[in-house]
């Protein structure tokens, strides 16, 4: 049977909860959209949450796929984005909320306007309204190094931290960004299939790297479009205060972060840009 099409599906991983003004807020500007747009949620085996009914309950049409394991955000983004064909994907994590009511018209129009760019994403705010910074440059491989130890502190670090978060560049300004944080970005569907999607290998952390890397290697550029906006909760589940060393030891996900990183490193190092 030949699978629905759409102008736009919106693929959301969930684990155990999803931010209670998320999906009500998707259901208002699917429905304010002047696109043809379909939502599919897959649980990546969740203990303490009921995904199919909470939502069911906020968006009807949700197409929710439960998984009976957890082998991270790529596989399940990768899963859900093989249910429904579209023109373009767009995933967005479980802890947002959408106030414009227009970014998934916004950020089709841009793509639809300039069909050699692969990736565009939103700015992207606080639940305060502060910005935060998601598009960035292409990490060294020594950057999570200066972010994981006491070099963070020290003004080299600061200066290296600065440049890689792109803290110098106007985020009120449309421009060729390196990489955009998976929380929220749209890719043309045809590209994610000819690359292969997210690379399954990272369990969590660098898949959005990974991702960008790809489209630029295709030719294929990444753009912030601050016209458009969500807002996201992110916090930073692998960081600690306890040292670099203590994290390691007792925080699975910085241990997962550290190792996507010589995954990332491993894999792209002799392939620049």
């Amino acid at each position: 049977m030949e699978r629905e099409h759409v102008d736009v599906a919106v693929v959301m991983v969930s684990y155990n909860g999803i931010v209670e003004e998320c999906l009500p807020s998707l259901q208002k500007a699917m429905n304010a959209s002047d696109l043809n747009m379909a939502f599919v949620l897959v649980d990546n085996a969740s203990t303490a949450f009921d995904a199919h009914t909470f939502a069911k309950r906020h968006v009807p049409e949700a197409t929710v796929l439960l998984r009976n394991v957890n082998d991270g955000f790529g596989s399940a983004s990768n899963r859900g984005a093989s249910e429904i064909s579209a023109d373009y994907y767009f995933f967005l994590n479980p802890d947002t909320r959408i106030d414009d009511m227009k970014m998934f018209d916004k950020l089709h129009a841009f793509m639809k306007e300039h069909p050699k760019v692969g990736v565009t994403a939103p700015r992207v705010r606080y639940m305060d309204g502060r910005l935060q910074e998601t598009c960035r440059r292409f990490p060294e491989w020594y950057m999570p190094v200066v972010r994981r130890t006491g070099i963070a502190n020290k003004p080299k670090g600061q200066e290296l931290e600065r440049r890689f978060m792109m803290k110098d560049i106007d985020h009120d300004v449309r421009r060729i960004v390196d990489w955009v944080q998976g929380s929220a970005f749209m890719i043309e569907g045809k590209l994610f299939k000819e690359i292969g999607g997210f690379d399954h290998r990272y369990f969590m952390y660098y898949e959005d790297v990974d991702l960008c890397r790809s489209c630029w290697e295709k030719g294929r550029p990444v753009y912030y479009v601050p016209e458009a906006e969500v807002f996201h909760v992110y916090s930073q589940a692998s960081a600690s205060n306890k040292g670099a060393v203590k994290n390691l030891l007792s925080n699975k996900l910085a241990r997962s972060h550290v190792t996507s990183w010589l995954k990332y490193t491993a894999k792209w190092f002799h392939r620049p840009i």
